[in-house]
């Protein structure tokens, strides 16, 4: 255990355990005697992450050029990196106490971003889409633990930044002994996930990994940071649209070298796809 997973342990008391799910596809992938079959008699022991995973499947996202009716046909078509992404994506839903507005918007946050990413790892191609997916998924999961610990505590922090115009980051350390990137981060050092995919969530917002010594870890990280820009400027997860954010100015469009021009039409792009989507992904 890390001297920060321990710390943000001590702090805000355990943290949440994967989703049985999860789990169980997780180790399931990492055995190369695996097979399909055994993998969807697996996710279908969960009838809302199966009906789920099958739901996302079949959207436009994936173009896929016929409807996959079975557990087993999603994973022979889309393959096991695309088949974790879509069980922890589904079951992430699951880790919400309860599934109130606030819940929604959170939610709503994280698929917009997972999805956002995903979409831009392809634009740029030097970010494998899957794991954008996944930190795109994550990078907020640090919120839904505020919100999860204290919920009236963790919605006076949301009200903060939006009657004050302020940062919600600004608003978390005066309600929380830790930032929600250092939650989050934390959470998934706890649930085993790779060290870059817990960087890069306690970096999306400051890009604080060097450019030079870990090229992949930046451009994944810039990635995520332009799909929260995107999702903070259509609205997604929000209480309103931020449409004074200047998303080419961001700092992952400037790490990614993608101008003005190419930024508005990805973010077209991605508002087309996530619109067209929408209530699949929400669900």
């Amino acid at each position: 255990m890390s001297l920060e997973l321990h710390s943000v342990i001590n702090a805000v008391g355990d943290l949440p355990p994967m989703p049985v799910v999860a789990v169980k596809v997780v180790q399931m992938l990492q055995d190369p005697k695996t097979n399909a079959a055994d993998l969807a008699e697996a996710i279908s022991r969960d009838q809302a992450v199966s009906a789920r995973v099958l739901k996302i499947a079949n959207s436009s996202f994936y173009s896929l050029k016929r409807q996959v009716k079975t557990l087993e046909h999603a994973i022979a078509i889309l393959g096991e990196k695309t088949l974790k992404s879509l069980v922890l994506a589904a079951s992430l839903k699951g880790l919400n106490k309860s599934f109130g507005l606030m819940e929604k918007m959170l939610w709503e946050d994280s698929i917009g971003c997972a999805t956002g990413a995903r979409l831009i790892a392809g634009y740029v191609q030097s970010t494998d889409p899957e794991e954008a997916f996944l930190a795109g998924l994550f990078r907020h999961i640090g919120r839904m633990v505020m919100n999860n610990l204290d919920p009236d505590r963790y919605r006076q922090v949301v009200e903060e930044a939006y009657n004050d115009g302020g940062r919600i980051d600004e608003a978390e350390r005066r309600h929380f002994p830790f930032s929600h990137a250092v939650i989050g981060a934390a959470v998934l050092e706890k649930w085993n996930f790779s060290e870059a995919l817990s960087r890069s969530v306690r970096h999306h917002e400051d890009l604080a990994i060097s450019a030079e010594e870990e090229p992949q870890l930046y451009r994944l990280t810039a990635v995520v940071n332009l799909a929260d820009h995107f999702c903070r400027f259509l609205g997604i997860g929000q209480r309103s649209p931020g449409e004074d954010l200047d998303v080419a100015q961001c700092p992952g469009a400037r790490a990614l070298g993608v101008e003005p021009e190419r930024a508005r039409l990805f973010l077209d792009e991605f508002r087309a796809a996530f619109e067209k989507d929408r209530e699949v992904f929400l669900a």
